[in-house]
């Protein structure tokens, strides 16, 4: 198969991508908020622009610390699509990351779906897409991220009929069995299936 030829063309970097998912520290509060930034700018805007709207607030202080107008000025200036809607998630889930016991960090549980739906629940800006983006890059794994990429690239394997949509809890719980069974009969690891897939339609294995 053309896709698992592409496989062995990068699997070193797949592995060492994942390798770095599974490093991250969870009980560092502040690495945990880059990562929860990052998957909230995602939604319809490139992994490429997220990237460097969070590298630009760290170095501006304004991450952690910057008011909505401040955090939606670079993220325009970086492509960030509802920018100013973005900011104002970003803005908002700083509770979840102060003080001496993070709230953030006391969500971060073994119970993988346990975890997700809490997540779905507090963060501003999560559905189950963005919460399991966030949870594969911070090391988490047996998670579908189902973005239009995978979707796509489920089509042309025949794990689905047609790319949906929108996808209500309901369809993305069904299409994340398949996409699950789909990283099986390939002999991945869903983790490894989604980088393997962003890679084909992009050319890159980013987070």
């Amino acid at each position: 198969m053309e896709l698992m030829r592409a496989y062995e063309e990068v699997r070193e970097l797949i592995e060492r991508r994942l390798a770095e998912f599974r490093s991250v520290d969870r009980r560092d509060a502040v690495r945990l908020f880059e990562e929860l930034a990052f998957c909230v700018m995602t939604p319809q805007s490139r992994a490429r622009a997220a990237v460097r709207a969070v590298e630009e607030l760290k170095s501006r202080g304004l991450l952690l610390g910057g008011g909505p107008e401040e955090v939606a000025e670079v993220l325009r200036r970086n492509g960030i699509r509802f920018h100013n809607q973005k900011a104002k998630y970003v803005v908002k889930n700083r509770e979840l990351v102060r003080g001496d016991k993070p709230r953030l960090i006391e969500l971060l549980g073994e119970d993988v779906h346990r975890v997700r739906e809490v997540l779905v629940e507090v963060v501003w800006g999560f559905g189950l897409k963005e919460a399991s983006h966030f949870m594969r890059n911070i090391g988490y794994s047996g998670l579908a991220v189902l973005d239009r990429h995978v979707l796509r690239w489920m089509k042309a394997l025949g794990a689905i009929e047609e790319v949906p949509g929108t996808l209500t809890r309901r369809r993305y719980l069904e299409l994340e069995r398949r996409f699950i069974r789909l990283s099986e009969e390939l002999g991945l690891a869903p983790e490894a299936l989604d980088l393997l897939l962003w890679y084909a339609s992009t050319g890159e294995v980013l987070k």
